[in-house]
């Protein structure tokens, strides 16, 4: 079981990391500090009146199994608290509990304007069910007004702390399929809460691409959030995304990415796809041209790169892309990266020499330039002269005539 301190020190540092916008490395963090993992996706913190504060918390104990998973969500008037351990399995009406894997148990709180309800299941070695239920401190009979209240609250328990979702998941796709399943998570209050009927649903065996699509159509459609968005995109197995049309919606729902890091992440996980189609790939491009930070975009222009054929059939729009760099750095970086990796044409080299020209640091013109007089064959005169052309556009005495001397 997780201790209490823990719980307060993962929840401390949670807020530490989100004002120092360490985000990509939260949760890692938190799992070191802590020996449990805070999830980034479940931990919102704000400081306006009536917003909520949810924290999730989940480990593993000695024995390797799950350990407690903490839900903790409060506004003004209202506050629920969850605490659960072990496998919960529900009723196949999905109004109850109708199971606890051994010496597990759910701990459930909800207050709503000082009107306070508790519920406790407990699991014992062999797996029987003990029931403890209580309003505003004093203990009433479970029967039926503690099965009365779990039943009203189940919906919201369900889509908030995920409780049940994935069994509900699985029977909604066997009898109604992804359309279904979509319907279900329309009716869920929250995006995290829809995300986790999504997530669910793209375990399912034997998903077809339609599905997959038609999941991706839905997260466009219902999901704001970079980061869910990104999640959900992340969860598209490689051997779907060979496939042209989930492959488009993909990029429809990553096409509204905000966050220079959260779309990168999503370029990146589709371009380490196999044989990924070069209609693909354009796209891909396309939309790394998007992207505001130098440093991020060209994190996808290297990925990009990595590819074989990817210059021969690109390399108009990706100088284009290279030509808006504000960083001369990242610009000279991965001009040499393209250098390095591809063996140009004349004509490709022709389109570069432009944009090399309009890079304002000496020294990054120069190095780039001299990796070009390295690179071009020695007999062609005319290319030679376009090298020595833009080398006449460094300011450095000293800078220019080195490129001048590597092409001697």
């Amino acid at each position: 079981m997780t201790k209490p301190s823990t719980v307060f020190f993962a929840s401390l540092a949670a807020g530490v990391l989100s004002m120092l916008d360490l985000r990509p490395a939260a949760s890692t963090s938190l799992r070191l500090i802590t020996g449990v993992e805070v999830m980034q996706q479940d931990t919102i913190r704000t400081k306006k009146k009536n917003e909520s504060v949810r924290i999730q918390v989940g480990g593993k104990g000695k024995d390797g199994k799950n350990g407690e998973q903490v839900y903790i969500n409060s506004n003004d008037n209202k506050r629920e608290e969850l605490k659960s351990q072990g496998t919960v399995t529900l009723t196949d009406d999905l109004k109850d509990i109708k199971s606890i894997s051994p010496n597990g148990y759910i701990q459930y709180m909800r207050s709503v304007n000082d009107d306070t309800k508790r519920l406790e299941i407990k699991s014992d070695a062999n797996g029987k069910l003990t029931r403890t239920y209580s309003e505003n401190g004093k203990q009433v009979a479970y029967e039926p007004a503690g099965r009365k209240w779990l039943q009203q609250v189940m919906p919201d328990l369900m889509a908030n702390t995920g409780i049940g979702i994935a069994e509900l998941v699985s029977d909604l796709y066997g009898k109604s399929g992804a359309k279904g399943v979509l319907a279900e998570a329309e009716k869920a209050g929250s995006e995290h809460a829809k995300m986790r009927f999504v997530n669910y649903l793209f375990q399912q065996p034997g998903l077809k691409p339609t599905d997959v699509k038609q999941s991706l159509q839905f997260v466009d459609k219902h999901i704001t959030s970079d980061y869910e968005r990104r999640k959900a995109l992340g969860s598209v197995s490689a051997s779907h995304l060979k496939n042209k049309d989930v492959t488009g919606s993909y990029l429809q729902v990553s096409d509204k990415i905000q966050s220079d890091y959260e779309r990168r992440k999503t370029l990146l996980y589709l371009l380490e796809t196999p044989d990924l189609s070069k209609e693909s790939t354009a796209m891909a491009l396309e939309q790394s041209g998007k992207i505001s930070s130098d440093y991020e975009k060209a994190k996808v222009l290297q990925q990009l790169a990595n590819q074989p054929e990817f210059i021969q059939h690109n390399y108009k729009p990706t100088f284009s892309i290279i030509d808006k760099f504000s960083s001369d750095y990242e610009k000279a970086k991965i001009v040499n990266f393209l250098l390095k990796n591809h063996k140009l044409s004349q004509a490709q080299y022709k389109e570069l020499l432009p944009v090399v020209s309009r890079i304002n640091s000496d020294y990054e013109k120069g190095k780039v330039l001299r990796n070009i007089a390295s690179a071009i064959p020695a007999d062609d005169k005319g290319l030679r002269a376009e090298v020595e052309k833009a080398a006449n556009t460094i300011g450095s005495d000293y800078e220019k005539n080195k490129v001048i001397s590597a092409l001697r």
